[in-house]
């Protein structure tokens, strides 16, 4: 994964506004449209180039005194189409960036995240194990966020992955696919007094679209958030 992507989307989340209401809806980027549920967890979205950017404001998972391990747990599905199939426009692979913060009181307390990526494709079916029952084409790619052991003052954490089309045999490249981004938050405490919490702040799923002859996809994903430059990130 390259983390030079996560700078630029964190770029991008400092400078989001919010809405108050709750519905589908569907975005458009240059060559894609996104279609999803704004009423989850994720929050707000925009969409910047063929990429979408949610911003969460209440991801969130808190155990304090004592109560163990209290979690947050949000699934999102987002439909992204290609505008223009016929004029040679093709998804290869979608990116998931995401981070937020955390604060541990003691060395007895603990937080965790983790996300998974799911890719499933709406026109194209994959051989399966049994002959004869094809299956629609789908791959994903779990990520476990560790390291977070700081104690006493807020601290920031950020992973990702990818999910790659041509990983998949059968498959390689689509224009109708399905991107389902789960995330589990947890914080633990043992002991009356202490405190653990995490949130998500901000996250970010990248459809890169290559346009043929065009190979570079990923270079199409990266300059997309290029000339954002760098911001401040809202606080918490």
């Amino acid at each position: 994964m390259n983390f030079y992507r996560s700078a630029a989307v964190a770029a991008v989340m400092s400078v989001m506004a919010f809405g108050a209401n709750a519905a589908t809806v569907t975005l458009y980027g240059d060559d894609v449209s996104f279609t999803f549920d704004d009423s989850s967890l994720f929050g707000d979205a925009i969409v910047v180039g063929n990429n979408i950017f949610f911003q969460p404001t209440s991801f969130r998972a808190e155990s304090i005194n004592g109560q163990g391990a209290v979690t947050a747990s949000e699934t999102l599905n987002i439909t992204v189409e290609v505008l223009n199939p016929n004029g040679g426009y093709v998804i290869t692979d979608s990116v998931l960036i995401e981070g937020g913060d955390y604060f541990l009181s003691s060395g007895d307390t603990s937080v965790t995240a983790s996300a998974r990526l799911q890719v499933t494709s709406q026109t194209t079916n994959c051989p399966s194990a049994i002959p004869g029952f094809d299956l629609p084409c789908t791959d994903s790619e779990i990520v476990n966020i560790g390291g977070l052991d700081t104690v006493g003052a807020t601290t920031e954490w950020q992973g990702g992955t990818t999910v790659n089309l041509a990983d998949t045999a059968g498959w390689g490249s689509d224009t109708l696919i399905t991107a389902q981004i789960q995330n589990n938050l947890s914080a633990t405490t043992l002991n009356d007094g202490e405190q653990a919490w995490i949130e998500k702040k901000y996250g970010a799923v990248g459809m890169s679209i290559t346009v043929i002859p065009v190979p570079a996809a990923v270079w199409l994903f990266g300059s997309a958030l290029a000339g954002l430059g760098w911001m401040r990130r809202r606080p918490a």
